[in-house]
């Protein structure tokens, strides 16, 4: 029996640029990224002072404790953050469901788009404009319309309602803005789809007698699905983490985060809340707010995650 020893072979000039190069990425996303996340996985169970990370104490679960079991006044000082956590919760998954209706707007208008007529391309690049706008000047257009004195929907409607502090109608303001922005990125997606499908197919359907709804429901839908699925998956996402336009349309008001009766809490403006507010104590004084934040930040992760996963397996099943 003859064993070959094969030598390993230099590595050569190209090779060690190649790997360089590869590393520097990979280090970057270790320092900024991998590194926090061992932060914020070990500030679950630990007190952490991001400034001073020598500090780190074993917290016995208190922030698990304060997200989800309600305290009493003498137990957390200024907040309940039971109370904050359910309310965001609520409202998170309220606006995450308004991404449903943004895809379905986005089908619809491409849908429409897709029809060639003058001025198309014209449509096309004015519903894609709110989406590239910057979203600190989308909320301060929402602000300007929804004002309460001198605003355009008060000067149009004949009225003096304050949208964005009564909490009836604070979180509609924050859904009407994401229906507003989010559909022109998905319109621009379907219409690239669309383009995709064979048009072979339409010619088959349309000779076995198929009118225009069954050509979109048999070919036009089940061509776009990858689409769908992406748009669906991403939508989903965002509508879960969204913090900015929330936090510029409705700011905190006298220390109430989320404006009144926080009607504009998302998760994600109550993580930011806990990290730059000093307001979970207890009566020793000692602050639980970034072992709470991270326990809401992983929380996200792990609803998020199993979401994807949920929409991966069902792409699976009406693929096979």
């Amino acid at each position: 029996m003859q064993t070959a020893n094969k030598k390993k072979k230099p590595w050569k000039k190209e090779q060690i640029i190649a790997l360089v190069v590869a590393i520097i990425p990979l280090l970057g996303f270790i320092i900024f990224n991998g590194f926090p996340l061992l932060i914020s996985f070990i500030g679950m169970f630990c007190n952490v002072d991001l400034y001073d990370l020598g500090n780190i104490q074993w917290n016995n679960f208190e922030g698990f404790k304060s997200v989800f079991i309600p305290r009493h006044a003498f137990d957390l000082f200024y907040f309940d953050l039971s109370k904050y956590f359910y309310k965001s919760v609520v409202i998170t998954i309220w606006i995450a469901s308004v991404q449903l209706v943004t895809l379905l707007i986005s089908l619809f208008i491409a849908t429409l788009l897709r029809e060639k007529f003058a001025g198309s391309k014209l449509f096309q690049i004015l519903f894609f404009i709110p989406y590239i706008c910057s979203t600190v000047a989308v909320a301060l257009m929402w602000r300007w319309i929804f004002d309460w004195e001198g605003g355009i929907l008060n000067s149009i409607l004949g009225t003096d309602t304050k949208w964005l502090e009564d909490p009836k109608t604070m979180t509609w303001c924050i859904i009407i803005a994401i229906i507003w922005q989010a559909p022109g990125y998905g319109i621009v997606m379907y219409k690239a789809a669309f383009s995709n499908i064979n048009n072979a197919l339409y010619e088959a359907a349309a000779i076995d007698g198929a009118n225009a709804w069954q050509k979109f429901r048999n070919v036009t839908l089940p061509g776009i699905s990858p689409t769908t699925f992406f748009l669906l998956q991403a939508g989903v996402g965002a509508g879960f983490l969204t913090y900015d336009l929330a936090q510029l349309i409705i700011p905190n008001a006298w220390g109430v985060p989320g404006g009144n009766e926080s009607m504009g809490l998302t998760l994600m403006r109550l993580v930011y809340f806990l990290i730059t507010n000093s307001t979970t104590t207890d009566a020793n004084g000692v602050s639980y707010m970034v072992s709470c934040a991270c326990v809401i930040s992983w929380l996200l992760f792990l609803v998020t995650g199993t979401l994807s996963m949920i929409l991966f397996k069902q792409r699976e099943k009406s693929a096979s």
